[in-house]
């Protein structure tokens, strides 16, 4: 382990806080819309699958793909989770459904969008000391 983070960056811990964080927000999704219409599977198993693919780049030491690879698989589940919900928002902002945006659909936003921000920062963070 000593040996994995001798020549380590901040950006590297900033990863592994985005692969947790990634986690999060798939639980966070999962558990919010798992029953409804309005889950994307394909998305959340592509962000899962990009979590996955990046703890083995990390391990082979090829982490300097990580970060492009989070911010591609976090934006295609964020894209996809859009898909499956923009009928619902549509009809809140037309005024058929007058109820308004429920909580969760916040909480599930505010997750997304710290993700994807948190993404894209790290791409220009460095990862290894040179």
């Amino acid at each position: 382990m000593k040996d994995l983070l001798a020549n380590k960056k901040y950006g590297f811990f900033v990863t592994l806080a985005l692969m947790l964080l990634s986690v999060v927000t798939m639980i966070v999704y999962a558990s919010i819309y798992g029953g409804t219409r309005f889950m994307s599977w394909a998305g959340f198993w592509v962000v899962l699958a990009g979590v996955v693919v990046a703890a083995a780049l990390i391990l082979v030491k090829q982490e300097r793909w990580v970060p492009a690879l989070l911010l591609a698989t976090n934006f295609i589940g964020f894209l996809l989770y859009v898909y499956y919900i923009y009928f619902h928002v549509s009809v809140i902002l037309v005024g058929i459904q007058s109820a308004g945006f429920p909580p969760e659909f916040f909480v599930n936003v505010v997750f997304f969008v710290i993700t994807l921000v948190v993404s894209v920062a790290n791409i220009y963070l460095p990862q290894n000391k040179e």
